[in-house]
C-alpha cells in the first residue's frame, strides 16, 4: 500500500492562494479593458478619505485605550465611593442597635430595682409594683386605640 500523501499542505495552500490572487486581478484587469472598448469609463480607486499614518492609527488607538481606561478608573472610584458610604451607613445603623440595646437594658434595670424594692422587715412594696403594671396597660392602650 503506497504512502498516505496530503493533498493540503502549507506550500500547496500558499499556491491555491496565490493563483486565486493572480486570476482575480487578471479578471479585473480584463474588465476594465472591456469597459474601455465599449466606451464607458472605468470607475476610479476609490482611497480612503482621509489617509493616515500607521503612527496616526496608533496614537488614535492609544488615546482610545485612555479614554476607557479612564472611564474604567473613574467607575471603579464610584464603586469604592458606593461601597464606603454603604460601609458607613452599615456601621452607623449597627451602631444606632447597640445603643438601643444599652437604653432598653438601662431602662429594665431601673424598672427592676423599682419593682423589687422591699420595706425593712424585707416584705415587697406594692406601690413601685402597681405603677408598672398601670405604665404597662396605658402602654398597651395607645397601640389599640
Amino acid at each position: 500500500m503506497p504512502p498516505r500523501v496530503q493533498k493540503h499542505t502549507r506550500e500547496s495552500k500558499v499556491r491555491d492562494i496565490q493563483k486565486s490572487l493572480v486570476r482575480r486581478a487578471r479578471l479585473r484587469k480584463d474588465y476594465f479593458k472591456a469597459l474601455k472598448e465599449e466606451g464607458y469609463t472605468a470607475p476610479e480607486k476609490q482611497e480612503s478619505k482621509t489617509k493616515r499614518s500607521y503612527r496616526e492609527v496608533r496614537e488614535q488607538a492609544t488615546a482610545a485605550n485612555r479614554k476607557k481606561l479612564d472611564e474604567k478608573k473613574e467607575m471603579k472610584k464610584l464603586r469604592g465611593r458606593m461601597e464606603y458610604q454603604k460601609a458607613q451607613e452599615k456601621r452607623k445603623t449597627e451602631l444606632q442597635k447597640i445603643n438601643e440595646a444599652k437604653e432598653r437594658e438601662k431602662q429594665r434595670n431601673q424598672r427592676s430595682k423599682k419593682v423589687t424594692q422591699r420595706t425593712r422587715s424585707g416584705q415587697p412594696l406594692m406601690g413601685p409594683k402597681i405603677e408598672d403594671l398601670l405604665s404597662k396597660i396605658k402602654a398597651d392602650d395607645t397601640y389599640t386605640n
